[in-house]
């Protein structure tokens, strides 16, 4: 886990020197489905988002996945447990030992990122962010990207087995920032900014 542990430290490290520009929370046009308070999101250098409201998921998860990712060439594999609903998001991870590795949980009004393994001034809005990204209403993210300047786009692929394949992406003008793919119980996640990927794969039961 020498390489898990690097990984981490790394990864949570270029979100917390991105999140520094600024803690203002923007004011918005459509903060009737954003959560204020809460540290704004830069999806780049310089346009910011803020967290949607819970009610917003796109449908309740309550999953165990394997989350493969890496982050330049270092890799790392965790278990997670997601549970997505109208309440919050709540998401925790652990080692193959089963060794807890951090817990993430939003609720509307805040965001607590507990973890040994992060440093606690990581802005754990980031995390959730990328989870709304993949699990919540498309046209509510779609509204609150425009908002900040940015393109969402949603487009759904049907394979030839007869299995679809949602792609979900945001554009800052023609430059693609991330890419959210959601086909066989698999979600990807891209962001060619930040130069991360990483991917959750649902445990059959």
């Amino acid at each position: 886990m020498k390489r898990s542990s690097n990984f981490l430290r790394i990864f949570v490290l270029s979100l917390f020197l991105i999140s520094c520009k600024s803690t203002d929370v923007a004011k918005t046009s459509v903060g009737e489905i954003t959560a204020t308070g809460l540290r704004p999101i830069y999806i780049t250098n310089s346009k910011k988002v803020e967290l949607l409201l819970p009610e917003y998921a796109d449908g309740a998860y309550d999953v165990f996945r394997i989350l493969d990712g890496n982050f330049g060439n270092t890799s790392f594999s965790f278990l997670s447990y997601t549970q997505i609903d109208e309440t919050g998001i709540s998401l925790s991870l652990m080692n193959d030992f089963g060794a807890d590795m951090g817990n993430v949980f939003y609720d509307g009004t805040k965001v607590v990122f507990d973890s040994a393994y992060f440093p606690k001034n990581l802005p754990g809005e980031y995390i959730i962010c990328d989870i709304q990204n993949a699990f919540y209403d498309s046209a509510v993210l779609e509204e609150n990207y425009k908002n900040a300047g940015l393109t969402f786009e949603e487009t759904v692929i049907m394979w030839e087995t007869g299995t679809p394949e949602e792609i979900r992406k945001i554009f800052d003008g023609s430059k693609l920032i991330e890419e959210i793919s959601n086909h066989d119980d698999t979600i990807t996640i891209k962001n060619y900014l930040r130069g991360y990927e990483y991917k959750l794969t649902k445990i059959e039961e």
